[in-house]
């Protein structure tokens, strides 16, 4: 058994496992909109996840 580590660090990307049956839909889903697989998942938790928060940056806000 592997040693573990916990930090209190902050990361600025967060592994999602997935099942391996829904890759193939996740890449044509992709593919029809132009992006890449990543981008599909962050968009997809995006909208479910956070739907009624105000995701934009403080400088999006003023311009």
């Amino acid at each position: 058994m592997s040693n573990t580590t916990f930090s209190n660090k902050r990361s600025t990307t967060l592994p999602v496992v997935l099942p391996i049956s829904w890759i193939d839909r996740l890449t044509q889903l992709a593919r029809e909109r132009g992006i890449n697989r990543s981008a599909l998942v962050r968009e997809m938790l995006q909208k479910k996840l956070f739907a009624n928060e105000e995701t934009a940056l403080p400088s999006d806000k003023e311009a």
